[in-house]
């Protein structure tokens, strides 16, 4: 015998038929291989070391594998500064297991072939899924490094639109757990949400993760039929929804919001819009000369409604006739008649009297026409008025009426200062 073989195949250093066959050095080879049937595999295959490695394979195993060397020989004879990883049915070593120590992975004692090739073999104790997601890590992470995640979330029943894709995974799978995950939107905004719920749990109503989380997209005159014009557009959504979206059914009646703040206090009906649009609440927008038979003109244009509509407006039936409100402030107590008209218009109760005094007994003539009617008519009944000049001239009559009541003899109504004859 040349020499004592390697310690692993000591128990046949008696049995040179295992290795040897008597007269044939090429069977040699063979029988080698019946006895690593997996090496043979991997020649048979053209795979891992010895099925790929060009200068391996077609060559002796005694090529590289010397034996009678001694028990303490190496026999395999590896070189792991200069082994190519790639020969080897786990390929080329990438990303972070380049940097890994080959003892990392192939365990003192077992063969090189018998080192894990899953990520669970190695990653198991450190997996924060604790076994949830199965053991192909190779669908979320690379091997540059474990924390680099690149799972395909459309391949999820749940995809990443917007501003999904900017969350880190752990802000929705705390536990890191990932089957089953809750995909309602309540299930990461609910402490978040200032509505406190009162909207219900159905958030893809208004809002989206293609914009901001504060920014609302609901189509409120597609889906309630009352759409939000002027005021009612800035308005938030809280001022009429008090009560929470889920199980309210909102009036769409101005009262149902401006109740409180309705300064006619019910006066004036329901109908709100008869007068008022969304876009300015304190202004008012009824035509009253075109839907009314009263045009509102001069200082009926600057008085208030209330000031003539004592009532609902739907309702009262005011005629058009001046007495109707002027009545408790007509200084004629109502012996000039109802027709204010005649004397006034609506550019002033006491202003622009229009009455044609000369359509009466005593048409006014010369000075008389320049006189305030409140001379001579010191009550605010008209009638029965005395015509006589010391009626009004009695007190400023020069020659205190001594020559008699008949003014005319001597004075006209150009000036009561003159007497004729005198000029």
């Amino acid at each position: 015998m040349p020499g004592e073989l390697v310690a692993k195949h000591a128990r046949y250093e008696r049995q040179c038929n295992k290795c040897h066959e008597p007269f044939d050095k090429a069977g040699q080879d063979r029988l080698c291989l019946d006895c690593h049937k997996e090496v043979a595999a991997d020649l048979g295959a053209k795979r891992g070391y010895h099925g790929q490695d060009p200068a391996v394979a077609g060559r002796p195993c005694k090529t590289c594998h010397d034996e009678h060397q001694g028990r303490a020989t190496d026999l395999v004879r590896l070189d792991r500064k200069t082994f190519d990883h790639r020969l080897t049915n786990r390929g080329v070593l990438g990303g972070g297991h380049a940097q890994v120590e080959c003892d990392k992975c192939h365990v003192p004692g077992k063969r090189y072939r018998e080192a894990p090739s899953h990520c669970n073999d190695c990653h198991a104790r450190k997996d924060p899924h604790e076994g949830t997601e199965g053991t192909a890590c190779d669908k979320c992470h690379a091997e540059s490094a474990w924390k680099t995640v690149r799972f395909d979330h459309e391949s999820a029943s749940f995809r990443l639109e917007g501003r999904h894709r900017e969350v880190h995974c752990e802000d929705c799978h705390k536990t890191k757990r990932f089957k089953p995950t809750a995909s309602t939107c309540a299930a990461c905004h609910e402490q978040k949400d200032k509505h406190h719920g009162s909207f219900g749990s159905n958030c893809q109503s208004c809002h989206t993760p293609l914009r901001k989380w504060s920014a609302t997209e609901f189509d409120h005159t597609h889906k309630t039929h009352f759409s939000l014009a002027g005021k009612h557009a800035s308005t938030s959504c809280e001022k009429c929804h008090r009560d929470g979206l889920a199980a309210e059914r909102t009036s769409t009646a101005c009262q149902g919001c401006h109740e409180r703040d309705e300064p006619h206090h019910g006066q004036f009906g329901r109908a709100c819009e008869t007068c008022h649009t969304p876009g300015e609440w304190r202004r008012h927008t009824f035509e009253h000369d075109r839907r009314t038979q009263f045009a509102l003109r001069g200082r009926h244009k600057e008085i208030r409604c209330t000031a003539c509509h004592h009532g609902n407006p739907h309702d009262e039936h005011l005629r058009a006739a001046c007495n109707t409100c002027h009545r408790h402030d007509d200084v004629h107590r109502g012996r000039q008649g109802a027709r204010c008209d005649k004397c006034h218009d609506e550019r002033g109760w006491s202003r622009g009297v229009l009455f044609d005094h000369d359509a009466t007994p005593f048409p006014l003539l010369g000075a008389h026409a320049r006189v305030a009617c409140v001379q001579c008519h010191v009550s605010a009944p008209f009638k029965k008025v005395a015509r006589a000049c010391v009626a009004c001239h009695e007190s400023d009559a020069a020659h205190r009426c001594q020559r008699g009541a008949d003014c005319a003899r001597c004075h006209d109504t150009s000036t009561f200062h003159l007497a004729r004859g005198a000029r």
